[in-house]
């Protein structure tokens, strides 16, 4: 942290903040204190912009054949002096600059021997070990942990290590994975990236599982062409790896889009429960429709006269059973694609095959994608709980997409058939991918479930916390990153790599170009059958 000698110098009215500070060398810095769980170093309190310390940033440490990696957590202002040396207005008139800097605190997240082995630290660095911003060198280790999904690349602090992308792993979809982040950060990018490289590796034949992303807002599909924003569709290298389904009769209009319909035989009672706030009588006579009537024409029946009478002779008032009808009609009213053909068994074959089938339900109220939801996922989770033992083995796995997961999984919702996937799916190959921007909405336990976590900021405390204690890898110390992340950055935390890592999320239409110059009969790459893409 040595000065120059014109800054030692300096006329006595100049204020230091005025002079330009010029480092004697390189930016090294030296480990000072403190333990096992937290590192300290020192920088200088002026630094240039290019090598300003960052929140998130990660420095190494070498020290007798190990290299020490830490997460920087926080800055403060310090000195060697006691007391309040920088509360008078004459600052640092009075004192020589060489003692005065920057502690830095930081979190140890493992070391790497000679042999690039990554293990978790139980010793410190030597005091006064050298600290230094950690390279691609350092990072290398983490290219044979990362997954086959790519999403981005490494970030160190504003800084990206491209030659180090940060992919998902698919074995790892089936156990839950959870998309956070505030409106505008980024979480609809991030669900086409994601889908993108799915795409990718059902077309090269390396897919493990489906992807099911049911879309209300018609963002997926096309995208929007007014604002240049590029669809799942413009990715025509991979084409084969999407199916898509369209409630919008232009859009089925397309090649390769299929009209979106739903036989009345495959919608249970259970469909329609999950809508409404029921009265204890009206969910009950909900409960008795499949003992009552023909549970596979149960829809005609109960809206018949003598349909209604039946349920009247069990002992359910007619207002009761008037209640059950009216709401019965307006959700086959407002969803015309109710017929007598059905799409589910196609999109399930898509699933089972390893494609990304994107159902595009543009302008459909909340209440019409959720009962939609519900009977495509309900068929799903049956259907794979269907499967004998020889018939898993030869079909995919499947990840279910929920946009705004907190309506069907927060804390007291009436929503059995998504927490049943979000507690025992991954024993039948079922996986949830919950999106939202309200995680502290979503109950405890079923967050719990939830292995992979992409969290790409959140300035709500409570939704910091909600996550904090419900993730398997400790998110706790990193609450000021995840407050501070700009849009397209994330951090990343799976139990396949060693912490939460900070990425750079591609820009779809970034990737999109990169995908389509790409070899498509090139080989895959080491494990994740990825490499860094040059422009």
């Amino acid at each position: 942290m040595a000065t120059t000698q014109e800054e030692n110098q300096a006329p006595a009215g100049e204020s230091l903040l005025n002079r330009k500070v010029i480092l004697s060398g390189d930016t090294t810095y030296k480990i000072v204190s403190k333990s096992v769980t937290e590192y300290h170093f020192t920088v200088p309190f002026i630094l240039p912009d290019e090598e300003r310390v960052e929140v998130g940033q990660i420095f190494s440490i070498k020290d007798q054949g190990l290299t020490f990696l830490a997460r920087v957590l926080n800055i403060e202002h310090s000195s060697n002096y006691d007391g309040h040396w920088d509360t008078t207005m004459k600052g640092t008139q009075f004192f020589d600059s060489d003692q005065i800097f920057n502690r830095v605190i930081a979190e140890p997240l493992g070391c790497i021997n000679k042999r690039l082995e990554f293990k978790r630290s139980r010793t410190l660095p030597t005091k006064f070990a050298t600290v230094v911003r950690a390279e691609k060198e350092e990072f290398k280790f983490l290219s044979q942990v990362m997954g086959d999904i790519e999403v981005g690349y490494l970030r160190n602090g504003s800084r990206l290590v491209e030659e180090i992308p940060v992919a998902l792993h698919s074995e790892a979809m089936d156990h839950h994975m959870g998309v956070f982040a505030t409106t505008g950060m980024g979480k609809s990018n991030f669900m086409k990236v994601f889908a993108a490289s799915c795409m990718r590796l059902f077309a090269r034949g390396e897919s493990k599982f489906g992807l099911l992303i049911v879309d209300p807002h018609g963002e997926y599909l096309k995208g929007k062409s007014k604002d240049l924003v590029k669809g799942l569709v413009h990715l025509k290298r991979y084409r084969e790896g999407l199916a898509c389904y369209s409630t919008n009769k232009q859009n089925a209009s397309d090649p390769g889009v299929e009209e979106l319909a739903i036989s009345e035989s495959e919608i249970l009672p259970e469909d329609i429960a999950l809508l409404y706030d029921w009265s204890p009588p009206q969910r009950d006579a909900l409960e008795a429709i499949s003992r009552i009537l023909d549970p596979a024409n149960w829809l005609e029946e109960i809206q018949s006269p003598e349909g209604m009478a039946r349920m009247m002779q069990e002992g359910f008032k007619d207002s009761t059973v008037m209640v059950l009808v009216r709401r019965i009609k307006n959700e086959l009213g407002r969803n015309q694609y109710i017929r007598k053909r059905s799409s589910l068994a196609n999109i399930l074959a898509n699933l089972q095959k390893g494609k990304v089938v994107l159902v595009d339900i543009p302008r459909m109220s909340d209440r019409s994608e959720l009962f939609l939801l519900s009977v495509i996922s309900r068929y799903i989770l049956d259907e794979y709980k269907k499967d004998e033992k020889e018939d898993q083995e030869s079909r995919k796995n499947c990840l279910i997409t929920i946009e705004e997961a907190q309506r069907v999984l927060g804390a007291g919702s009436n929503t059995s058939r998504f927490e049943s996937i979000a507690r025992e799916g991954r024993k039948f190959g079922v996986g949830l991918c919950a999106v939202t921007q309200q995680p502290k909405l979503i109950d405890k336990q079923l967050l719990s479930q939830f292995n992979t976590l992409v969290v790409m900021g959140l300035g709500d405390r409570n939704d910091r916390m909600q996550l904090e204690e419900s993730a398997k890898q400790d998110l706790s110390s990193m609450d000021i990153e995840i407050q501070t992340l700009e849009k397209g950055e994330a951090v990343v935390s799976t139990l396949n790599i060693p912490f939460p890592v900070p990425a750079r999320i591609h820009r779809y239409e970034d990737y999109l170009r990169r995908l389509e110059k790409e070899d498509k009969q090139e080989s895959l790459i080491t494990r994740g059958g990825f490499k860094p893409f040059l422009d």
